[in-house]
């Protein structure tokens, strides 16, 4: 019988057009697929948690994959690593219930987007943060975080892309911080995200930081669902998949009470 194997997976998004499988751009899935056919022969068909963008990183996105391969669980990570490509490697390797879907399964996602705040522009970490420049105050930042937290309609937030039910989404965390002498990190956690909908919040902060946006405003301009009222799509190489929660922990502090007290 074929096992279904979870991977926890972490990628440079600066070496793949995304995640997803496209025909003419090569993308992590089909780095991993191709990776598993050069390891053991077999086709696979890998899910993962998350579809993100060109150039968007992770450290710990979730997928999984049925075989019938017997590399035991708990080398299954590492022989990959040694036929992957070196801007992916899988983090770990856990036998699943046969009905896990790493897509469907999932409680909730946390984010970090990382600006670099300097007059001249990053050199080594220009593939990791987004430049910006100018006054910033990171205490109206700060304090404009809680007008976005709840369950709320957040299509203000959202470019046009992939066609969705609703744009009702909710925001359980959202806090931003001094990370590193000129990095600023965004972070966020919540149960689902609408189309650059993070990119969008990360400008929206950065226009609240410099005085383009009135965070009194907020609220009015969320009400609208008017995308023009927000900040600028921020670039995707500052954004970051940190984790993705389920019902039970899978990879450690993952699960359904880690969620809700992140």
């Amino acid at each position: 019988m074929d096992r279904n194997i979870a991977l926890k997976i972490s990628y440079d998004g600066s070496c793949f057009h995304g995640w997803q499988f496209q025909k003419n751009a090569y993308t992590v899935q089909q780095a991993i697929q191709d990776s598993w056919i050069k390891l053991s022969g077999e086709k696979i068909n890998i899910v993962g948690s998350s579809r993100t963008d060109s150039g968007v990183h992770a450290t710990g996105l979730v997928a999984n994959f049925k075989t019938s391969v017997k590399i035991p669980t708990d080398r299954i990570h590492l022989a990959f690593n040694t036929v992957l490509p070196e801007g992916v490697s899988i983090k770990a390797a856990k036998e699943v219930t046969p009905d896990f879907n790493a897509r469907f399964d999932a409680l909730g996602k946390h984010y970090s987007y990382y600006y670099y705040h300097s007059a001249a522009r990053p050199a080594i970490l220009r593939n990791f943060t987004a430049h910006i420049t100018g006054a910033v105050d990171l205490q109206k930042m700060q304090e404009a975080c809680a007008l976005f937290i709840g369950e709320k309609d957040f299509a203000a937030l959202a470019d046009q892309g992939t066609p969705v039910k609703t744009s009702i989404r909710e925001i359980l965390r959202l806090q931003i911080s001094e990370y590193t002498d000129n990095i600023i990190c965004l972070d966020i956690v919540g149960t689902g995200f609408l189309y650059h909908m993070i990119r969008i919040l990360a400008g929206t902060l950065f226009y609240i930081g410099n005085g383009k946006i009135d965070s009194k405003d907020i609220p009015r301009y969320l009400a609208s669902k008017d995308r023009t009222l927000m900040g600028k799509t921020m670039p995707a190489q500052g954004l970051f998949l940190k984790k993705v929660y389920y019902q039970r922990v899978l990879f450690g502090q993952d699960g359904l009470t880690d969620f809700y007290k992140s």
